[in-house]
This record gives C-alpha cells, structure tokens and sequence, in this order.
C-alpha cells in the first residue's frame, strides 16, 4: 500500500525505473518500514525531493542485480537514537550510535532485497556507507518522508542509477 495522494503523481515519480520494480520496491521499503520500526512513527506523502539538511546524518546502500539504484537513509541522530532504543531497550549514543546507523540501514535494506527476491528480483545490497548529501547527483529520487513522533524527521530515499 502505497501512500501518495495523487496516483498520477506516483506514476509520473517511477517512469525511469521499470514501472513493475519500482512499485516492487517501493512496496518492499514500506513493508520494511512497518517489520522494523517499533516506535510511533507517521509517513508522509511520497516525494521527488532529496533533503538537503546539515542536521541529517547520511546513509547509503547501493542495489544491484535485478533491481539497479541506491537506497538513501536520513535522518537526525536523536531519531536514530530512539529508534535504536526501541530495538534494543536501551538508548544508543556515541561510537555506538554510528555503529548503529549503518546497522539499521542493512536492515531495513536487507529486508527489501528479501521482499524483492518473493517477486523474482534478485537483488543484492552493498555495506553502508555515511556520505554527505549532495542533491544534485540524484536523478528521479523518490523519497518517503517519516515522522517519529516527539523526535523527528527520517528519510528514505530511492534513486535510480544516473
């Protein structure tokens, strides 16, 4: 279940990609989303906006095989933090907290490439890495706004390859 007020908009937002593997792969991210997340969270309307905020820490996970890309993940550090406290039952700080980030992006990641091989795609995953944004090297991003109530703001980005 895709959530995007205007279904015109969402297929003007996938025309590069395969429409059938985007839609896979947007489906699969939600999916992930709700197996993962254990705090209260709302998601917003889907977007072709990459944020471009210094406050966000960046993580990165490039796609290949069947379905080509990368999956971007921002978002601000006391949200990792909270999220890792519902995971673990514990806050998450320091070295702990960068370990952390990378770690939930192979997650929700790999539950996507999981997700995604049910439909055929074999897709495999590469290891995190922090960048920094620069919003000008994403061609059709499709990013999917999450709010994590009292805390703030986590991004999810899905980019086609340029």
């Amino acid at each position: 279940m895709l959530l995007l007020s205007n279904n015109n908009r969402l297929e003007e937002l996938v025309k590069t990609m395969r429409d059938d593997v985007k839609k896979y792969l947007l489906d699969g991210t939600m999916t992930s989303i709700k197996m993962i997340l254990n705090v209260p969270y709302s998601i917003g309307e889907i977007t072709a906006k990459v944020p471009d905020y210094a406050s966000l820490r960046a993580v990165k996970i490039n796609l290949s095989g069947a379905c080509k890309g990368s999956i971007t993940i921002q978002g601000e550090l006391p949200v990792y933090s909270f999220i890792g406290e519902g995971l673990f039952g514990m806050p998450v700080t320091g070295e702990l907290l960068d370990s952390f980030i990378g770690e939930f992006a192979n997650m929700l990641t790999g539950n996507i490439a999981t997700l995604l091989s049910n439909h055929g795609l074999n897709t495999d995953i590469s290891t995190p890495m922090i960048v920094t944004m620069d919003v000008e090297q994403y061609e059709c991003p499709l990013t999917i706004p999450i709010k994590i109530e009292n805390k703030g703001n986590l991004f999810i980005t899905l980019v086609d390859p340029l």
